[in-house]
């Protein structure tokens, strides 16, 4: 099979990797081809410019790792929408334009893929998509995740975030309920990622410019020490459409402390001591009982390790091919 793929998604950042992982384990099966646009992904005519790019190529199938569509398919289409995080998030145009360019689009797919049950449910929707084209698959957790590695060691224990700095993310909360958790002292929080002037008036305003600290870029190889070296992964983002951040850390057994709400419990699998995201006090004592209680968590690392075991990424390269395969035996819908 000829699949034409968006390859500006595979630069960098999670969906890189998500594509990354699926490519690499069916290029016995397919031959993925780069489809050639160059313009950058927030164009707003990007739509225009993949229906221009496919009309001059031929394949058997175009796939969109991320969450853009052809204006106008030549060839039956694939499209991965991780979840609607734009459109609660973002901006008022962004808003408009997934639900007045993106959708109308999107419902022209011969398959969408989502990351969770919640992600699929929310997209069934807000789409009006068939449910029978819209598949849940979740994301894996790479081999190199493993309970076996050489934990991180920056000569304190911590407690650790990975991710962006998006509103969604709840960072300014998190770092309240640390504040207000009963922690010893010598516990910090550490981020992925630099300071920024935003953040660092927050840690100042709430007096804990000794305690938070900033790893910097983390590069992919290093990510599982950093999680392993961790007392616990703190993840209480008020949206995910799946939440890799929650099963890595598991899969190298690292107690989870993540929200209540949207896909986290579905990936979580009760593994997860879990709270309400919007309740600092809630969130703190979260904190205060996955430092201090050691029987609950030895009970997390066990059962993380267990809920970890079901993400594999050859699983779901099988299932994105049964959707690939599906969708190439079908018509354009022009």
């Amino acid at each position: 099979m000829r699949i034409l793929i968006d390859e500006r998604w595979l630069a960098e950042g999670g969906i890189a990797r998500y594509g990354a992982e699926i490519i690499g384990r069916l290029e016995q099966r397919a031959r993925f081809e780069p489809l050639g646009v160059s313009a950058p992904i927030r164009h707003p005519l990007n739509p225009l410019l993949i229906a221009r790019a496919l009309k001059a190529r031929q394949a058997d199938l175009f796939w969109s790792p991320g969450f853009l569509p052809p204006a106008s398919p030549v060839v039956p289409f694939v499209v991965t929408v991780h979840d609607l995080t734009h459109r609660h998030y973002y901006t008022s145009a962004h808003r408009i334009y997934y639900d007045w360019v993106l959708r109308p689009l999107i419902r022209r797919a011969a398959r969408v893929i989502s990351a969770s049950e919640a992600a699929r449910g929310e997209l069934l929707e807000w789409s009006g998509l068939e449910p029978h084209k819209v598949r849940a698959i979740h994301h894996g957790v790479s081999p190199a995740f493993s309970a076996e590695v050489e934990p991180y060691r920056p000569g304190f224990e911590y407690l650790f975030y990975v991710g962006n700095r998006r509103g969604y993310k709840n960072i300014p909360r998190m770092l309240e309920a640390f504040v207000a958790a009963n922690l010893p002292s010598g516990v910090k929080f550490l981020l992925s990622g630099r300071s920024e002037p935003a953040l660092e008036a927050l840690v100042s305003r709430l007096g804990l410019t000794e305690r938070v600290h900033f790893a910097g870029f983390i590069p992919e190889e290093a990510l599982p020490a950093y999680y392993r070296g961790a007392l616990a992964t703190a993840y209480l983002s008020l949206y995910e459409g799946f939440g890799l951040p929650v099963v890595e850390s598991m899969a190298v057994g690292t107690p989870v402390l993540c929200s209540n709400v949207t896909s986290l419990p579905e990936v979580a699998g009760g593994a997860a001591v879990t709270v309400d995201p919007l309740k600092i006090e809630e969130i703190a004592r979260g904190m205060e009982a996955i430092v201090s209680d050691e029987a609950l968590r030895r009970r997390c690392i066990a059962d993380g390790l267990r809920n970890a075991a079901r993400f594999s990424w050859d699983r779901s390269a099988e299932e994105h091919w049964r959707v690939f395969e599906e969708a190439a035996g079908t018509e354009p819908r022009g």
